[in-house]
């Protein structure tokens, strides 16, 4: 029996001009974001059934810790604060963004969070226009450390990047 085909989500793009092409491109990201939070949902048993002998090397709550975590699909609020068109082709969007999630039951808020949740984080994007219309070409964050400017987060230089973190590794 041939396998169902996936119902797609389409996103309904404007790419007429710098601000509109920025929200379809957040409109599809969250497009994104909550397919792969759909799929993992529906293949939750595979993966339930993978991380089953956590428990017998774990002792207590914290083999909770590493279940994996099927909630909501974040939000977020996006707030164009400037928008400046350089040229017929270039556009510089800066904007803030603030997570929205609902704050689950019993989570403890700490001040960082609070002024985070708060305040938001700033970044720009330059957008380029082509024959199809305005698009996203590069994100940067704005960052206070280690000296206050921006820091160029997308796209990265195409080179494979040194894996350093160990968060994963815990």
């Amino acid at each position: 029996m041939p396998a169902k085909a996936a119902t797609e989500v389409v996103v309904t793009l404007d790419l007429d001009t710098p601000d509109k092409a920025l929200k379809s491109y957040w409109a599809v990201r969250d497009s994104v974001e909550a397919k792969r939070a759909d799929l993992f949902a529906q293949d939750l048993t595979r993966y339930r059934a993978a991380e089953v002998q956590i428990a017998a090397v774990t002792e207590g709550s914290l083999g909770k810790e590493f279940a994996a975590n099927v909630g909501a699909v974040e939000t977020f609020a996006r707030d164009i604060i400037d928008l400046k068109v350089e040229s017929e082709s270039r556009a510089v969007v800066v904007v803030v963004i603030k997570n929205t999630t609902t704050i689950p039951a019993g989570a403890e808020m700490t001040k960082y969070h609070e002024e985070q949740r708060r305040d938001g984080e700033r970044y720009r994007y330059v957008l380029e226009k082509s024959q199809g219309g305005w698009r996203v070409a590069e994100i940067w964050e704005w960052s206070g450390y280690p000296s206050k400017d921006w820091k160029k987060v997308k796209p990265r230089d195409g080179k494979p990047q040194v894996p350093s973190l160990t968060y994963l590794g815990i």
